[in-house]
């Protein structure tokens, strides 16, 4: 080779390192709009657009026979997520291969981004938080029916990266867009036909179709929980389908502004599908009865108005399309979404949702074991030594046992003074001989193992106590034997039943977190840590007052869990990455002229990104909405890039 033709070959391989918008370029590495090869953008569409409607029966093994508040069945079985977390660690794991297919053929480029730093912080954060973990099996494959453990959420990170360094050209973008809209309207429909009460999944064929052919003989006895005509598609929870939700309808409501402004070029046909498309996704917001979804869709219409602004009166005619489309919907299904809306209202201006009614003990009549008319509030039940210690409308009083005697008990009240026991028209039912304590019943039993137990009853509500040799324990529902303790709580305290009992979950979550500032405790091990066995709490919540051995599962807001699971820097981080996104987005999308389908496409995924960031204040992360969501924010960020990218040559030639 002559020095010559070396010379030009090594400027060739330097004019394509410093490609525009590029940290990192290799000699082969494609070019701003050049279109990426269609096997390497299909993990994308399936991760993105696929993966929330995979619904298949898997059993499984987990350890729960060591948890007082659960049962002792660890053969346990999943529809909804356990078959998602498989897919999404297979497409993390192609497109591996793929990254390290494209530094062997030259072909890598890394995108310049600031989104690095707080990805690369977090996946750190994540990483230490399970090497921390005391429940490492939990978090690595995440909680039961979840399943979005350290292993899912590095998944996702890798997918992120890997979408910000492949969209490249407008067809990427669309290898995207259009599986979702054909999955965004399957999963409509089968919404609506669940709204309609005839479930896909409860007939014959939609049971063989998510269940192993070895369980067809068992059809007859599956049923989901699900109450009849609940919309929850695939998803597992209705208010899952309400957070996706808020991700779609901006996107496909700014495809539909851009085919009505495309005129006679684009089909009548296509505007159809993309308004009825629109209509069917509102209904299944509407429809899912979750005001989560609600506050998302408020703020997009909010960020809308303000980044829109005077585009609006420009697209008038297919704004008051979907106007009228909303108003439609939601006139037809206005039972759903009014008794929700009404709820979450009061929720916000907050009423004693414990329903205590203090009133004079005169009033109750000392000849009655129970009288239900009259509620007061359990403050906590402690169990102490020989004692169980009970307080109530704010006084205490102390029931003492003795192990040498399982039926003889003394009660005192805070100052030590001992307060005598009356017996009621209920026999062997006794009340204190005292007015403050006239409401609370105490009876001795014995069970057919001849285990001694005192009953305490708290206005038709039993708390069975077990003698035993380290003292009286609760008996918890499940039949285990559990002490009792006061549980911290912030906030929340005459509101607990706020949001469907999101007023009690937070109120008990904020004390949690003073240890896991740094480190959390490991991805989605939330379960794990909340105290469930606050049965006090759970009764006097409003919401969960006659299921006390109900499991806490998840926080009800997508922040709490990742500060509780991987800890408070790692929120930092995952905050800063969705800030840059936000910012970035703001900046670009309030100056655009709207010229081509990039642009309507990245405006939409903005909308719904900022609608599902807030709805997640109030909704849960999971393996059935954060593929979507990682998704179309790596697609978000592509087409920031991409608008930056190519407009810098155009304000190159004008100054020019």
């Amino acid at each position: 080779m002559s020095k010559k033709t070396k010379s030009k070959t090594t400027d060739k391989k330097i004019e394509k390192s410093i490609l525009p918008g590029n940290l990192y370029n290799m000699s082969m590495a494609p070019k701003i709009g050049e279109d990426t090869n269609w096997f390497q953008m299909l993990p994308i569409a399936i991760f993105t657009a696929v993966i929330i409607m995979i619904t298949r029966m898997a059993s499984y093994q987990r350890p729960m026979a060591q948890f007082v508040w659960s049962g002792n069945n660890n053969q346990l079985n999943d529809f909804f997520s356990y078959y998602k977390m498989t897919v999404i660690l297979i497409c993390a794991l192609v497109v591996l291969v793929l990254l390290l297919y494209r530094v062997f053929a030259q072909s890598f480029s890394l995108r310049k981004s600031f989104v690095y730093i707080p990805m690369i912080i977090y996946v750190i954060f994540v990483l230490l938080s399970y090497a921390a973990s005391d429940y490492k099996e939990f978090a690595l494959w995440g909680w039961n029916d979840r399943f979005e453990g350290t292993l899912s959420i590095l998944g996702y990170m890798a997918m992120l990266f890997y979408i910000i360094n492949t969209i490249r050209s407008e067809r990427d973008i669309k290898w995207v867009i259009y599986p979702l809209a054909v999955t965004s309207a399957l999963l409509g429909i089968l919404g609506l036909s669940q709204a309609l009460g005839h479930d896909f999944f409860r007939t014959t064929l939609g049971k063989e179709l998510i269940t192993p052919s070895w369980f067809w003989n068992q059809l007859d006895h599956l049923n989901f929980t699900f109450q009849n005509k609940q919309i929850y598609q695939t998803v597992y929870n209705i208010n899952y389908v309400s957070f996706y939700l808020t991700l779609l309808i901006p996107l496909f409501g700014m495809i539909f502004i851009k085919s009505v402004m495309n005129g006679r070029s684009e089909p009548l046909w296509k505007k159809f599908i993309w308004g009825a498309l629109f209509a069917l996704l509102i209904y299944n917001l509407i429809g899912s009865a979750s005001s989560g979804g609600f506050l998302g869709m408020a703020f997009v219409v909010l960020i809308g108005l303000i980044v829109l602004n005077k585009r609006i009166i420009e697209w008038r005619m297919p704004f008051l399309f979907l106007i009228v489309i909303t108003i439609i919907v939601a006139g037809i299904s206005y039972s759903r979404w009014l008794p929700e809306l009404t709820n979450a209202v009061n929720g916000v201006l907050g009423t004693d949702t414990a329903a205590q009614v203090k009133t004079s003990t005169e009033e109750a009549s000392t000849n009655s074991a129970v009288d239900t008319s009259v509620k007061h509030t359990v403050d906590y039940m402690i169990t102490s030594g020989d004692s169980i210690v009970v307080s109530f409308d704010g006084n205490e009083v102390n029931f003492k046992t003795f192990p040498d005697d399982p039926v003889a008990l003394q009660i005192s009240d805070s100052k030590g003074k001992i307060l005598d026991l009356v017996p009621t028209n209920v026999s062997p039912i006794y009340q204190i001989n005292d007015p403050r304590f006239k409401l609370i019943t105490v009876r001795p039993a014995k069970d057919n193992n001849s285990n001694h137990y005192f009953v305490i009853g708290t206005n038709g509500d039993e708390w069975p106590f077990r003698l035993t040799e380290k003292g009286p324990k609760y008996l918890t529902g499940l039949g285990k034997l559990t002490d009792l303790r006061k549980v911290p709580a912030i906030g929340w305290k005459n509101n607990q039943g706020f949001g469907s009992g999101r007023g009690y979950i937070w109120s008990r979550t904020i004390p949690m977190m003073k240890d896991t500032l740094v480190l959390g405790h490991g991805a989605d091990t939330y379960c794990l840590y909340f105290p469930q066995t606050d049965y006090i709490g759970k009764y006097n919540s409003g919401t969960f007052t006659t299921a006390k051995d109900i499991v806490v599962d998840k926080p009800h807001n997508m922040y709490f869990g990742v500060i509780i699971g991987t800890g408070g820097i790692s929120l930092l981080a995952l905050l800063s990455l969705f800030a840059i996104y936000v910012v970035q987005s703001f900046l670009i999308y309030i100056r655009q002229s709207y010229a081509d389908f990039k642009t309507y496409i990245g405006a939409g995924i903005f909308l719904g990104i900022c609608g599902f960031l807030v709805s997640a204040f109030v909704d849960d992360s999971s393996v059935s909405v954060m593929p979507m969501f990682y998704g179309l924010l790596g697609v978000g960020i592509s087409i920031n890039a991409i608008l930056k990218e190519t407009r810098k040559p155009k304000l190159k030639a004008e100054k020019e």
